[in-house]
């Protein structure tokens, strides 16, 4: 069993167990064929966010980020089934963003 503890100290907690540190993401991992999706509107669920971004290719997972209310933050994710496709996506949004 791993633990981890605080050095000794008049407050100082037991010892805490790590659970599978190993096999969970961890903070921060790239997916290289997840895209993140800002200014999302509140109205819009991730079936809806899933049939737009089709047109890009294979979607495969779509993430809203809510809050503790279940109320949209406004951002998520979508993960293409290759990243050829998330790249594909994210060359056509640079280049129409030279565009304007």
């Amino acid at each position: 069993m791993q633990t981890e503890s605080l050095p000794s100290c008049p407050n100082t907690v037991s010892p805490v167990r790590l659970n599978n540190l190993i096999g969970s993401p961890r903070f921060g991992t790239v997916t290289p064929n997840r895209v993140f999706v800002g200014g999302i509107d509140f109205k819009t669920n991730e079936n809806d966010l899933k049939k737009f971004f089709a047109q890009y290719g294979s979607v495969t997972e779509v993430k809203i980020i809510n809050d503790r209310a279940g109320v949209s933050k406004g951002y998520g994710f979508v993960t293409f089934e290759t990243q050829e496709e998330a790249q594909k996506i994210l060359q056509d949004v640079m280049v129409l963003s030279t565009m304007l």
